[in-house]
C-alpha cells in the first residue's frame, strides 16, 4: 500500500507540474486548451486547477478570443503576487542575498562580504546572514517559499552536498539539508552553468531548432552542461557534469578537486591571467606590457592582433576543442552556447574554437555545428532552479500542503 500512495504522489506531482508549466508558457489558456496540451482528462484538470487556484498559484482573467464574437473566455494564468523566495548567488569572498517573487521580479537585494574558510564556519555564518538578511526586511516578507543556491564548485544538486569550493576549503558539506532544517525551506543548489542553461531553455527553448546543446562556461572556473533531445542529460543520471575537471595535461598544476592537470587549471580566467604574466616577458612589444594583466586587456589586445593574447587565446581554444570534440561525436551537439568574459572577443573566440573542432569532429556533425554566445547572465539566472521545482512539481506539492 505504501508503494502504491507513494506512485500515486509521484503522478500527482508530475501531471501537477504540467499544468503549472503550460499556465505559464502559454496562458492565459483556457481549460479545454489546457486539457489537449498536457493531454490530461478534463476531470483532471478541474481538479488541478482548483487546487492552484485555492493556493493563490493560478488565476482566472477574462481573455478575448481572435474571430469569436459575444463574451471573453475565461483563462488561467499563472499569480505569483505575494509568493517569494530567497536566491543566493555565492561569489569569490561574497555572497548575494536576494528576495524575488517567483515571477523572477526583484524585490530587495543585498551583498555581504563572506571570507571564511571550512565547512563549520561556511554553513553557521551562511544561516546567519540569512537570518539577518530575513530581520533586517521583514516589512518585505509575504510567504517564502525557498531558498535557491547557485555557486561555482564540485557538488551534488540532487543531494545539495557540495565536495569541493574554491577558495572555502568545503570538503563534503551537506549544505542543503542543513540550511532547510535551519530555516525550513527547501533548499535548491545548482552550478552557475546549470542555471544559465536552464534560464535559456526556459526562455528560448520554443525558438531553438536545437535540441543537442552544450552550455560552456569559461569565468573563474570552467563547466558545462549538456542537453540532449532536450533533455538535461544530468536530470537522467542525476551525476552532475565536471567537465572542467578532466585532466588536459599529465604534468600540470594540482587542482583543487585533488586531480593534476585539469582543464580549468589551464583555461579559466585566473590561469589564462597567471599564464599571460609568465610569458609577457617573451614578448616585450605586446600590448600587455604597459598595462594591467586584465581579461578586459587581453581581450582589447586579441581585437589588435596581439600576439602574445593572440597565442594564448589558440592555446585555450584548441584544449577546449580537445574536449569538446569527443562531447560532440558521443551527442551529436548542434549548438555550442558560451557564457564566458572572453565573449568580448566571440568572433575570434567563436572562429578558433570552430576550426579546432573542425579536426576532430566527425563531418557529420561538424558541418551544422553552431557556436554562439549565451545572452543569459549570472543575476538572469536566479529564478531558474525554482521555476524548474515549479515545473517538475516538486516545490508545487508541499505548497499545496501548506
Amino acid at each position: 500500500m505504501e508503494n502504491q500512495t507513494g506512485h500515486i504522489d509521484q503522478i500527482k506531482q508530475l501531471n501537477t507540474g504540467i499544468v503549472y508549466r503550460i499556465i505559464d508558457q502559454y496562458g492565459p489558456i483556457s481549460r479545454i486548451a489546457l486539457s489537449k496540451q498536457s493531454q490530461l482528462a478534463p476531470a483532471s484538470i478541474t481538479k488541478i486547477t482548483r487546487e492552484l487556484i485555492d493556493a493563490h498559484l493560478v488565476k482566472e482573467i477574462e481573455f478575448p478570443v481572435l474571430g469569436l464574437r459575444g463574451r471573453p473566455a475565461i483563462g488561467l494564468v499563472i499569480e505569483s503576487e505575494g509568493w517569494q523566495f530567497l536566491s543566493i548567488r555565492i561569489e569569490n569572498h561574497s555572497v548575494i542575498l536576494c528576495l524575488k517573487e517567483i515571477n523572477t521580479q526583484t524585490i530587495v537585494e543585498h551583498d555581504y562580504p563572506f571570507n571564511v574558510k571550512g565547512n563549520d564556519a561556511f554553513s553557521t555564518i551562511l544561516a546567519s546572514l540569512i537570518n539577518q538578511f530575513f530581520a533586517t526586511y521583514s516589512h518585505y516578507l509575504e510567504r517564502v517559499t525557498a531558498i535557491s543556491i547557485i555557486l561555482d564548485g564540485i557538488l551534488e544538486p540532487n543531494s545539495g552536498v557540495i565536495y569541493q569550493l574554491p577558495y572555502y576549503d568545503i570538503n563534503n558539506l551537506s549544505l542543503g539539508s542543513y540550511l532547510t532544517e535551519q530555516t525550513g525551506l527547501p533548499t535548491y543548489i545548482q552550478p552557475y552553468v546549470n542555471a544559465l542553461a536552464l534560464t535559456d531553455y526556459f526562455s528560448l527553448h520554443a525558438k531553438r531548432t536545437a535540441k543537442n546543446i552544450i552550455y560552456l562556461q569559461i569565468d573563474d572556473i570552467v563547466s558545462a552542461a549538456i542537453i540532449n533531445n532536450g533533455i538535461a542529460l544530468d536530470s537522467n543520471t542525476r551525476r552532475a557534469i565536471h567537465f572542467g575537471h578532466v585532466q588536459a595535461h599529465s604534468d600540470g598544476d594540482l587542482c583543487y578537486c585533488g586531480g593534476i592537470g585539469c582543464l580549468e587549471t589551464i583555461v579559466s580566467t585566473p590561469s589564462i591571467l597567471r599564464q599571460a604574466t609568465e610569458l609577457l616577458n617573451l614578448y616585450p612589444s605586446s600590448y600587455l606590457f604597459n598595462c594591467t594583466v586584465t581579461i578586459e586587456n587581453i581581450c582589447i589586445g586579441i581585437d589588435e592582433k596581439d600576439p602574445l593574447c593572440l597565442h594564448l587565446l589558440n592555446n585555450i581554444t584548441e584544449l577546449l576543442a580537445k574536449q569538446l570534440s569527443v562531447l560532440i561525436n558521443i551527442f551529436g551537439t548542434e549548438l555550442i552556447l558560451i557564457n564566458s568574459p572572453l565573449n568580448r572577443v566571440e568572433r575570434t573566440l567563436h572562429t578558433l574554437l570552430q576550426q579546432h573542432c573542425v579536426k576532430q569532429v566527425i563531418p557529420l556533425y561538424y558541418e551544422g555545428l553552431l557556436i554562439e554566445k549565451s545572452i543569459i547572465s549570472k543575476k538572469e539566472s536566479e529564478t531558474a532552479l525554482i521555476q524548474q521545482a515549479l515545473y517538475n512539481g516538486s516545490l508545487l506539492l508541499q505548497l499545496l500542503q501548506g
